[in-house]
């Protein structure tokens, strides 16, 4: 076991390995192979027990998934292997038990959809049981969408949100579930509008979330003591309704989140009088309370280049405080930690660090390194990130992160622009897998921050509203032409990259500029747009008011589903004009964008006499959630650039 001696806010604190990776030898970036980042990472999902005795993760090796439960001194007690399916989270359900979260496909929800199923483990039996496997009630579909810690004494059970269909008729209800057979019992039956509760850890409803069918009426309801419910507070609105986070600073008050004239704001409401008692602008969208065992509110963060976080526990504070301390220029992620909050789960991140799980124990004052997600990453062959500055061609103030290959001074550069999916997501100042493997074979790679991108502001984010495939992809280009005249790249020797939303963008920049871009890699991405919409549109029964038609329309700036204007955003119409190569990834088990989408683009380049190929990944999804499919379309990926963009 390694021990380091760090001098942290004056005071000595020791650093151990948990499990560390061994130590390597210096070596060149483009030596490490590509499994190195294309891999699942290493470790994953450290939660800490109630007590703060035990640890439980997900440990990966090769092509092996499993999660472990040990004790913070490094004793195993139990190991399941989850190889099989779709990792999806973990979390502790009780002082004994932990709950895995994977993501099955569900066919009898929206023509088809991943939907999380939990398996629970008895850490003391070592038994593990399938939530739900079994109820009081025939037509339950086994998918966990809430969970609530229940004080039921002796009895270790959850109270869990889960779908019903009877008679035809689909509803959200709750389930009493026994933590060691898994088994069900319905405690609550939802309305046909009802599309969440608010549960206290006591097992009583304190609140009943609402939606009409198109999304366009939201009602925050609450028991009103003879059976029924009282309307607590009501919005109607097209898009960008509120979006409930849990209780406030105590379980009889909701905290939600707004948005008005495009400023965003946190309120929390009263449950008992439905006034709003507290509200607050915030600058960057709100990324989730945190709460302790017992459901009350701890702390908030917000999500940027740097995690914001405000706390309302002073010993997590502390906590927090001698990490952000001793980890300085490193973005820092609170993960878990213990009912007493004297041991804490942290990650770090940073532009020379490919993340490392720390465990801080408070009464001990030491810092365990638990384990690193890219083991095989030594941080000599991580790429330097920067933050790049531009102005779009109609004066918009933009950014992007640029990332160096290691060793390599910024000047005429061979390029891969990679846009981020979505729209409204983005990138972060911090460790890219996919960015970084490009880079160790030689690229530049550009993540731009395009109009729409979220978290930088609603005026960024509304900036998109219309410009999907028009501003959108020119913010891209104008980024190139900035690095171009920097002196950074060569305007010869640039590629487009991306998945999703990414992928359309990488489409349309071959299709509609392809003097920029000299190839083209697609994963996931959207090809046909009144296909898609077509799709999105019989999933949401057919109606012209369906929400998910609303979102997708005002980002493509159409009038509907039907517009002419989508013919023209899409690449599969405009495959003539396509000069480069174009490689397309699809994984064949996609329920957000069905393969049929890159098989249209295929289908179309090849009756256009372009070079195209078509990789389809068995057994993957939308979101690259295997490994061995993982590794492949990353070799395919680089394996086209090296041939279609040489780098020296």
């Amino acid at each position: 076991m390694q021990r380091h001696r760090l001098a942290w806010i004056g005071a000595l604190v020791w650093v151990s390995a948990l499990f560390a990776a061994a130590a390597q030898a210096q070596v060149r970036p483009q030596d490490v192979p590509l499994e190195a980042w294309a891999s699942l990472p290493a470790v994953g999902s450290v939660t800490v027990s109630d007590d703060g005795s035990r640890l439980a993760y997900v440990r990966r090796e090769g092509d092996q998934s499993v999660v472990v439960v040990q004790t913070t001194a490094g004793e195993i007690l139990t190991t399941i292997d989850v190889s099989d399916r779709r990792f999806n989270g973990l979390r502790w359900l009780s002082a004994d038990h932990v709950g895995i979260s994977s993501l099955v496909l569900e066919q009898r929800l929206t023509g088809g959809s991943h939907v999380p199923q939990l398996d629970i483990v008895n850490v003391r039996t070592r038994n593990v049981a399938q939530a739900l496997r079994s109820t009081d009630r025939g037509g339950v579909i086994n998918a966990v969408y809430g969970i609530t810690r229940v004080d039921a004494g002796r009895e270790p059970v959850i109270y869990v949100q889960a779908y019903t269909i009877e008679a035809g008729h689909v509803t959200r209800d709750i389930y009493r579930v026994d933590l060691d057979s898994g088994r069900g019992r319905r405690v609550a039956t939802g309305q046909r509008d009802t599309r969440g509760y608010l549960i206290r850890p006591d097992g009583s409803i304190a609140a009943r979330i609402a939606e009409s069918d198109d999304a366009t009426r939201f009602r925050l309801t609450a028991p009103d003591g003879s059976g029924g419910w009282r309307t607590l507070y009501e919005v109607v609105s097209q898009l960008d309704g509120p979006a409930v986070w849990g209780f406030g600073h105590d379980r009889d008050h909701v905290m939600i989140s707004t948005l008005e004239d495009g400023q965003a704001y946190l309120s929390e409401i009263n449950l008992g009088t439905g006034e709003e008692v507290k509200r607050t602008s915030v600058d960057d969208d709100p990324s989730g309370p945190f709460y302790d065992r017992r459901g009350r509110l701890v702390a908030m963060t917000t999500y940027g280049d740097d995690a914001e976080y405000t706390f309302f526990e002073p010993r997590l504070e502390e906590g927090w405080k001698v990490m952000t301390q001793g980890l300085p220029g490193r973005r820092l992620q609170l993960y878990s930690f213990s009912d007493d909050f004297q041991t804490i789960v942290v990650r770090s991140e940073g532009v020379s660090d490919s993340g490392t799980y720390f465990l801080y124990d408070g009464a001990a004052r030491s810092v365990s390194v638990v384990g690193r997600p890219y083991p095989g990453i030594a941080p000599d062959v991580v790429g330097a990130i920067f933050v790049i500055n531009y102005e779009a061609a109609d004066g918009m103030a933009l950014m992007g992160y640029l990332t160096l290959p290691p060793g390599r001074e910024p000047a005429n550069l061979p390029l891969i622009v990679m846009p981020h999916g979505g729209p409204a997501s983005r990138d972060y100042l911090q460790f890219d897998w996919w960015a970084q493997a490009m880079a160790s074979r030689g690229y530049a790679v550009f993540q731009p921050q395009f109009r729409g991108s979220d978290g930088f502001g609603e005026a960024h984010l509304q900036a998109g509203y219309g410009e999907w495939g028009r501003k959108m992809q020119t913010d891209l280009s104008d980024g190139v032409a900035h690095l171009v005249g920097q002196g950074m790249v060569d305007p010869e020797r640039v590629c487009i990259v991306g998945a999703s939303y990414g992928g359309y963008a990488a489409l349309q920049g071959m299709t509609t500029q392809p003097d920029i871009y000299r190839c083209g890699v697609s994963v996931a991405g959207v090809a046909d747009l009144p296909e898609m919409l077509e799709a999105e549109g019989r999933l949401g029964g057919g109606t012209s008011n369906n929400p998910v038609i609303r979102y997708w329309t005002r980002f493509m700036g159409a009038d509907s589903r039907r517009d002419s204007v989508l013919v023209e955003l899409s690449p599969a119409r405009r495959a003539a004009a396509v000069e480069g190569p174009i490689l397309l990834i699809h994984g064949h088990d996609d329920t957000v964008v069905p393969l049929k989408q890159s098989e249209i683009m295929h289908r179309a380049l090849r009756l256009a006499g372009k070079d195209t190929r078509l990789v389809v990944l068995d057994g993957e999804d939308h979101w690259l959630s295997f490994g061995p499919t993982r590794r492949r379309m990353l070799e395919e990926a680089v394996d086209f650039l090296l041939a279609h963009n040489p780098p020296d």
